[in-house]
């Protein structure tokens, strides 16, 4: 399948969000409660459900996770590193940081469901399953102090990271599921995607007036979205190279480096204190940023690793 044919239906979603937010009369609110919906319960959901019904084990994809989890370290070193750039606000560093290393899990895993069908997807969720619980402490660790509650308290409410070990464990002691649970948790998850990527186009915000980028905030906005789509994705490329990744694994592993931050870091920029306002303008730089990005690193990989 071309590459812009694989990508075109998620950013169709995304502009669709775009433009229903301008011809709806839909409130800030209506569109907030959406966005809240899908991070605390639907795609918590979908996550928890393909951890269940992924075939293999975590063991099996270990190599992918490696590949990806180097990747991502190096992206939360240097994102960390950025406290040392000139004359920045220590609140808006702190919960912009995340930007750097966090990803779109929506978009993420609606590619690795067209590029590889059931198997892509089960190969992301489980790689993502292990990544997440990580990266939201990378996430959090720099705003516990601005919101002055404790890391671990943050952390056990984190949605994803309940989702996303439930769903190990669940795997781990192989206890039945009922079909009731499942099937429900199964349907919420199928909308998490669709509607996660409408309420990515809504919340994209271009900084305007009062909310404009001032020097030194131009410098970090560049230094996070230039940590994300350039320095990961090449160390994700470089990892798979050295530990000889081919196919579809390596293919997901570059994908997965290359996807802009996760609309996910507002919400919890703007619960622990920080500067929701700067970090939604990252995630939108981000996305603008990824829609000549993404396509390229994934049109290398694809061409490196083609079967």
């Amino acid at each position: 399948m071309p590459l812009l044919e694989l990508l075109a239906p998620e950013f169709a979603l995304i502009a669709l969000g775009v433009a229903l937010r301008r011809v709806m009369s839909a409130s800030e609110e209506g569109w907030v409660f959406l966005e809240k919906l899908g991070y605390y319960l639907l795609f918590p959901c979908l996550l928890f459900v393909s951890i269940l019904r992924a075939p293999g084990s975590v063991g099996a994809v270990l190599p992918m996770t490696l590949a990806a989890g180097s990747a991502a370290a190096l992206g939360v070193a240097a994102a960390y590193a950025c406290r040392w750039l000139p004359e920045t606000d220590v609140r808006r560093r702190t919960s912009g940081a995340q930007t750097a290393f966090r990803f779109n899990s929506y978009l993420g895993m609606a590619i690795a469901e067209r590029t590889g069908s059931a198997e892509g997807l089960a190969l992301f969720s489980i790689m993502i399953a292990v990544l997440i619980p990580i990266l939201n402490v990378a996430a959090v660790w720099p705003m516990a102090g601005l919101a002055q509650r404790g890391l671990v308290r943050e952390l056990l409410r984190n949605p994803l990271i309940i989702a996303t070990l439930g769903g190990l464990a669940w795997r781990a002691v192989q206890l039945p599921m009922p079909d009731l649970v499942l099937a429900v948790a199964g349907r919420m998850g199928i909308a998490a995607l669709p509607l996660g990527l409408l309420c990515i186009g809504a919340a994209l915000r271009w900084p305007r007036g009062d909310h404009r980028l001032a020097g030194s905030d131009r410098l970090l906005a560049t230094s996070f979205t230039g940590i994300k789509l350039l320095l990961m994705p090449l160390a994700g490329l470089g990892a798979c190279l050295l530990l000889g990744l081919d196919g579809l694994p390596a293919l997901l592993v570059v994908m997965y480096t290359a996807l802009p931050t996760s609309p996910a870091s507002y919400v919890l920029a703007s619960r622990m204190g920080g500067d929701g306002a700067f970090v939604a303008q990252l995630i939108t730089i981000s996305l603008l940023g990824a829609l000549v990005s993404l396509p390229l690193w994934t049109g290398i990989g694809a061409f490196l690793w083609s079967s």
